[in-house]
């Protein structure tokens, strides 16, 4: 890792892989189904019965969109607090900050919207959520055995 921050590494090595995911997985479907442009294969994806199989992959990269979109917004929960308090401040004294806020909202309005349907996006959420529960349960256990 060249970064002085390997975590930030690790997550844009995570963001890509799980965008070639995605890609490699609509491109291997062209193969299946008539041309279509971006907006109809969304389209497609979050109604139509044939591709109800990606929903899961789809449910969650709206979940994580919408979870940082908060975040960054201001809108994050009560445990995020100390991350919300110094990330305004930096936001508003320091331009580069600023510049990678722009960007990154930007970046997240790509991603899919939550779904329209407030069950399935609560669920969408709980399922983020639980992972999020799970892999800080696991960090904290680290180095403990």
């Amino acid at each position: 890792m060249s970064s002085e921050r390997p975590w930030l590494d690790h997550l844009r090595e995570s963001s890509t892989a799980l965008q070639g995911v995605l890609g490699a997985l609509l491109e291997a479907e062209r193969h299946f189904h008539p041309p279509a442009s971006p907006l109809e294969r969304l389209q497609q994806i979050t109604t139509s019965p044939e591709w109800a199989w990606l929903q899961p992959l789809y449910r969650l990269s709206a979940a994580i969109g919408a979870h940082a979109r908060e975040l960054l917004a201001g809108g994050g929960g009560t445990d995020e607090q100390a991350f919300l308090d110094h990330y305004r401040a930096l936001l508003q004294t320091d331009p580069a900050v600023a510049i990678a806020h722009a960007a990154a909202l930007r970046a997240l309005q790509a991603l899919p919207p939550e779904p329209a349907n407030e069950s399935e996006r609560l669920h969408a959420r709980h399922q983020w959520n639980e992972r999020r529960r799970f892999l800080r349960m696991g960090q904290s256990g680290r180095g403990t055995s």
